[in-house]
């Protein structure tokens, strides 16, 4: 059997594309140099995670590929020198004692017979040698192919392997009425593989894929948003894609940081959120993804972290955070970012009767303003049924078939009340069939 090994040293092209899902595609372009004899191929430096149903190949026929993943390590490499002549190395002296492997427990339990005077060593504390690295078993990851032979100079592989991860995390400093916004995008790899000088793509959406139950059984100063986004970002299929720029190393078990957005000066709305159910009011920022409005860029999902100013002394404090999902250009991105300290409201049932068929209820809502300056309230009441507004102190939106939304201004250091009443009607309906 003639065999040919092809490693990382001979690629010659190599390109990520990075899912949201947890996985990635790899493409490689290989120099391998084949002359026609070789009937095996081991294509080495692979992804420890690789799907092996996923490979590609273009320039060879492949018969049959296996996959190895039996790599060097003690407990492997003793299990392979059983029964076979190892040496005993004295730590002082340095004198060498030819030995026989009887027997090897876990990676450091180790039975030996002195191959001179057939004493038995058990758990001996002298170095132990082992004469050369046995056939089958891997330094790293490989695909063992079988092929076709044929002279070629150059194959082209493609897989799809997990361990690959990518997310968006966003950093939003608030002003008195407008946001700065940095997007990152977190690549991380822990597919047991490094990737030197790779071209790297970044697909977000979600893409369906079917989950296999055996396929995990393989084995604080200033923020900075004048950062310059490194990627180009373009609509690809049903998804959105971002390519950086430039190639890049993503070492094993790295996280990376890649600028994927920066925008300064958005637009943006606060107001206080609640409904019947709340305990507490929540602090809700909303802005226009729109290109008018500075924006007008595709959000992949990520988390969003916001900042604030001290007058004080100009240093940036946490005020919240929350989680984005993806968002196209033209849409309203709202974010809940905590519970407002000093809006405090009561909700009362305070009528609640039948009439004719009909269910009444009537509830006031006492809203009070304890910030230094007016807040923009807003609060939503769900119903059950068919429903009717009788009566309402202040304007309201129909959300949908069973809420309304009531938006007012509540002045500095004050009170407002709402009060509203609606029915249900609870007759029953009688459906008399046509005989």
């Amino acid at each position: 059997m003639n065999r040919k090994l092809s490693s990382a040293l001979d690629t010659e092209d190599l390109s990520l594309t990075i899912y949201n899902g947890g996985f990635g595609a790899v493409k490689e372009l290989r120099t391998v140099n084949l002359d026609g004899s070789e009937t095996e191929l081991i294509y080495a430096d692979v992804a420890q995670l690789i799907e092996t149903d996923s490979l590609l190949t273009e320039g060879l026929v492949i018969q049959e590929f296996n996959y190895e993943y039996d790599l060097v390590g003690r407990g492997k490499l003793l299990q392979k020198y059983l029964g076979q002549e190892v040496f005993l190395k004295d730590r002082k002296t340095g004198e060498r004692r030819r030995c026989k492997l009887l027997a090897a427990e876990g990676e450091t339990n180790c039975v030996l017979e002195d191959c001179a005077t057939r004493e038995i060593y058990v758990d001996s504390r002298d170095e132990l040698i082992l004469p050369s690295l046995p056939a089958g078993l891997l330094v790293k990851p490989a695909l063992i192919w079988k092929i076709e032979p044929a002279k070629t100079e150059m194959i082209k592989v493609s897989y799809l392997s997990k361990g690959f991860k990518w997310q968006a995390n966003y950093v939003v400093e608030l002003a008195k009425e407008t946001l700065d916004i940095v997007g990152w995008a977190q690549i991380e790899n822990e597919s047991g593989t490094t990737f030197p000088d790779a071209r790297i793509k970044l697909i977000a959406g979600d893409v369906n894929r079917v989950e296999d139950e055996y396929a995990d059984r393989i084995i604080s100063s200033k923020l900075m948003y004048s950062a310059t986004p490194a990627a180009e970002e373009k609509s690809f299929f049903e998804y959105h894609m971002y390519t950086l720029h430039q190639p890049t190393t993503l070492k094993n078990n790295q996280s990376k940081q890649i600028c994927l957005l920066s925008a300064a000066a958005i637009p943006y709305q606060k107001h206080f959120e609640f409904d019947q159910y709340s305990e507490k009011a929540e602090v809700v920022i909303e802005f226009a993804n729109r290109k008018a409005g500075g924006l007008g860029l595709p959000f992949p999902k990520g988390k969003v972290k916001f900042y604030q100013a001290d007058d004080s002394d100009g240093t940036l404090e946490f005020i919240g955070e929350d989680e984005l999902d993806h968002t196209p250009v033209d849409e309203v991105i709202k974010l809940r970012i905590g519970n407002a300290f000093d809006i405090a409201f009561e909700y009362m049932e305070l009528n609640h009767r039948k009439i004719a068929g009909f269910e009444h209820f009537t509830y006031e809502v006492k809203i009070n303003n304890h910030r230094d300056e007016s807040a923009d309230i807003r609060f939503r009441h769900h119903m059950n049924g068919n429903w009717e507004m009788v009566s309402a102190s202040h304007d309201f939106k129909q959300k949908d078939g069973w809420q309304v939304e009531f938006s007012l201004p509540v002045q500095a250091n004050a009170e407002k009340k709402v009060r509203f009443e609606y029915k249900i009607d609870i007759r029953k309906e009688v459906i008399i069939g046509r005989g």
